[in-house]
């Protein structure tokens, strides 16, 4: 009898073990209509519900395995509809991407988070007589910060996540340096380097700051109406929300992405969405790309971009180069193609893990999407970017920097350019050799990512948050400017420093008001212009300074901002 008491015993301190100790109901809310949004954190959700926690996910794409009984998906697949309006391809010759936001992604935002307030099952959660509670709230911070006051209705603290790095908006309510001219100010388009001139520096400090005035002095409050119209008007401040975050995930591995300085509450993940499995390819496909003596080149422009809202030149043009190279070719294209030539195979889609993955594969041209670089990293490909919107150009030029891509502009695409820039990479192993260090150097890290951000989602649910965690500059009216008339001096400084014919420009615009002057001195103190000279501003003067509607047109000279 003893050894069968002996066995409950240790079969009981193994269950007692293996169980978690608490488990918690956790809210994720992934409000973005795109696949690279919600594949990201897939794998976070299913691993939280083995572990014991009781997950609710809001997604447009839901993984649909019963097998995860503790995972509920409310399904909002219906929002592509709303995204799907904007032509990303046609905003490329009549918008920069903070036009594009202002003017498109806003209201289409707004639609998206009602949509979600408004649903049945998320109304049973909130309404005022429901008993439904949960431990954390997690909420994507692109653009649907109306969302955080659910956590407030449930007095749950506050997790952000992101599938790519923070707006300098985020960074500005969080307490982090806002850089309007650094790489890692991917909202800015193709507009920031390292070596950039003076007067661009000026231009990129006008126009980021002007969004950030406008992002939280209009969306926000836009997306705090939203928000007070389902949970009432007593809600908190959905900027102070933001301030008093927990933390913030965001899908930035340091050696994929500018780095940056950051608050403490901001940690980086990756690589979430790369398979263990690879799927099994068609039978005609395999076929295809094995037989390919001299390999096969895989081009897909991601889930947002429609190859078919290409005009038919840069179509043709990409025929024409493909048609011409002694390679196979994989097109992942939305429409027929017009005399396709033997060498080209297209879909509607791939599984492009399992593409990538192939021993034949050669080149990977692509849009420059971060779960796409990501893949392309884990499986050594050297990479052709055409990036078209959003994070796209900050990461081709981050991989540009590496040594393992190479940019191409696709509004000025050329037979010659495509097949130079094809023929350069494939001819020259240097790519590869590369891209290859760059997979090493991503995967030697001390811990496993995921148990990393899992232990502090955990941590915050122990803690009811982690606000030691978060700075008090966030909270600062004024960053770092005492202001006293020093007129005179600064004049000097620009004379000194910016060419003559923009000094007449300079003086009348930027000294027209004090909120300019402001905003001209800070852009001096980032550039460290202003070295030496002491700036003091009043307490009083808060930022961003309130830009007049009138001020960026005026401060062009002709060029446009």
């Amino acid at each position: 009898m003893k050894p069968v008491v002996e066995m409950i015993f240790w079969i009981a301190c193994f269950v007692c073990t293996a169980t978690p100790i608490e488990t918690a109901r956790i809210l994720a809310i992934i409000a973005i209509p795109s696949y690279s949004h919600h594949i990201a954190y897939q794998l976070l959700w299913t691993t939280l519900s083995r572990r014991g926690h009781k997950i609710v996910v809001l997604t447009t794409d839901p993984i649909n395995d019963p097998s995860l009984t503790n995972l509920t998906e409310i399904n909002f697949k219906s929002n592509y509809n709303v995204v799907t309006k904007i032509n990303f391809i046609e905003n490329m010759e009549t918008h920069t991407w903070l036009s594009t936001v202002n003017e498109q992604l806003w209201p289409v935002c707004n639609q998206i988070t009602e949509n979600i307030y408004k649903h049945p099952e998320v109304r049973k959660m909130y309404e005022l007589n429901s008993d439904t509670k949960f431990d954390v709230v997690i909420v994507e911070t692109i653009k649907s910060p109306s969302l955080y006051a659910l956590a407030y209705r449930f007095n749950a603290p506050l997790i952000g996540v992101s599938t790519l790095g923070l707006y300098n908006s985020n960074y500005y309510l969080l307490g982090a340096p806002v850089l309007p001219s650094h790489p890692s100010a991917w909202e800015m388009g193709d507009t920031t380097d390292f070596n950039l001139s003076l007067w661009q520096r000026i231009k990129n400090f006008i126009r980021l700051w002007y969004h950030i005035y406008c992002t939280l002095n209009h969306f926000y409050s836009e997306q705090q109406a939203i928000a007070e119209k389902y949970l009432g008007k007593n809600i908190p401040d959905i900027r102070d929300m933001e301030r008093n975050i927990s933390f913030v995930f965001q899908n930035q591995q340091k050696v994929l992405s500018f780095v940056r300085p950051q608050t403490s509450n901001v940690l980086s993940f990756g690589n979430f969405q790369i398979s263990k499995k690879l799927a099994a390819l068609p039978e005609n496909l395999t076929e295809f790309i094995t037989d390919a003596p001299n390999g096969f080149i895989y081009m897909s422009l991601g889930t947002n971009v429609r190859i078919s809202s290409l005009s038919k030149h840069v179509q043709s043009i990409f025929r024409d180069v493909f048609a011409s190279l002694p390679y196979k070719i994989l097109w992942k294209h939305d429409s027929e193609l017009p005399n396709k030539p033997d060498n080209i195979y297209i879909a509607k889609w791939f599984p492009q893990q399992s593409i990538l993955a192939h021993p034949n594969i050669k080149l990977f041209i692509y849009q420059g999407g971060i779960q796409s670089t990501e893949e392309a990293v884990y499986y050594t490909v050297p990479l052709l970017g055409l990036p078209v919107l959003a994070d796209q150009y900050t990461q081709v030029k981050k991989m540009v920097s590496l040594g393992v891509a190479k940019h191409l502009n696709i509004m000025k695409l050329s037979r010659e350019n495509l097949n130079e820039s094809i023929i350069d990479i494939l001819y020259d192993e240097g790519y590869k050799k590369r891209m290859l260090k760059v997979k090493e150097l991503n995967e030697d890290k001390p811990y496993d990512v995921l148990e990393h951000v899992i232990w502090w989602i955990e941590f915050v649910i122990r803690h009811k948050g982690a606000s030691h965690l978060r700075t008090s500059i966030a909270y600062d009216p004024c960053l770092f400017l005492r202001l006293v008339p020093l007129s005179e001096r600064l004049l000097f400084i620009i004379k000194t420093t910016l060419p003559g014919d923009y000094q007449k420009a300079i003086e009348k615009d930027i000294f027209s008001s004090s909120s300019a002057l402001l905003c001209f001195l800070s852009f001096l103190h980032e550039t460290r212009v202003s070295r030496g000279v002491i700036v003091f501003v009043p307490d009083n003067v808060f930022y961003p300074p309130p830009f007049p509607r009138s001020f960026l047109p005026r401060f062009t000279k002709g060029d446009s901002l």
